[in-house]
């Protein structure tokens, strides 16, 4: 097994957990009375931060064992930092947007991220950037298929093609935190 091949299959693996554990949001967000929610959200912060601390690493060691399994190298010095803007963009579309664009901001970035990281990485050959055209034209396809049924042809259109292009997009700010602002604002734009 080449080098490669080794870094497709972890990514593989981070990304299905990301699309798993993202993807639980919906439940307390469709079911769940707003309290409830919030405080799941202010949980969920907190233990991110407390990751990002490295508090109680000792006596967490399942715990953070997970955490640095499914870490990207380059983020050992800060573990969990990925998951800290991904649950803070989504707890920021819920507050500013509401419910709805939340779990669209939800979907998106699950879904979105999944796809294009793991297309990206197997398949990508067109480079922008750091990232590829093959990468980004999975996160669209992924994500339009996935939201038409629910919102129509041209609302999940537009979220998933600029949610697509935010993902691309060089930016100073993680995309786990702007790619859920721009799904959630978009869908709330056009709603």
């Amino acid at each position: 097994m080449n080098i490669r091949e080794i870094i497709g299959e972890l990514e593989t693996r981070r990304k299905m957990f990301h699309l798993i554990a993202l993807l639980l949001w919906l439940l307390p967000l469709y079911l769940f009375p707003l309290w409830l929610v919030f405080l799941l959200f202010t949980l969920v912060l907190l233990l991110n931060f407390l990751t990002l601390l490295k508090v109680g690493n000792h006596r967490l060691s399942f715990y953070y064992r997970l955490v640095y399994g499914l870490e990207r190298e380059r983020n050992y010095s800060r573990p969990g930092i990925q998951a800290l803007w991904a649950n803070l963009g989504i707890f920021m579309s819920l507050l500013l947007f509401g419910r709805e664009p939340a779990m669209v901001a939800v979907v998106v970035l699950a879904v979105g991220d999944a796809f294009a990281s793991i297309v990206g990485i197997n398949y990508g050959r067109r480079r922008i950037g750091d990232r590829s055209l093959e990468g980004t034209s999975a996160f669209f396809l992924s994500t339009f298929f996935v939201l038409l049924p629910f919102l129509g042809f041209w609302k999940a259109f537009l979220v998933c093609f600029f949610s697509a292009l935010v993902e691309l997009a060089p930016l100073k700010l993680d995309d786990n935190f702007t790619v859920p602002l721009t799904a959630g604002l978009l869908y709330h734009l056009l709603t």
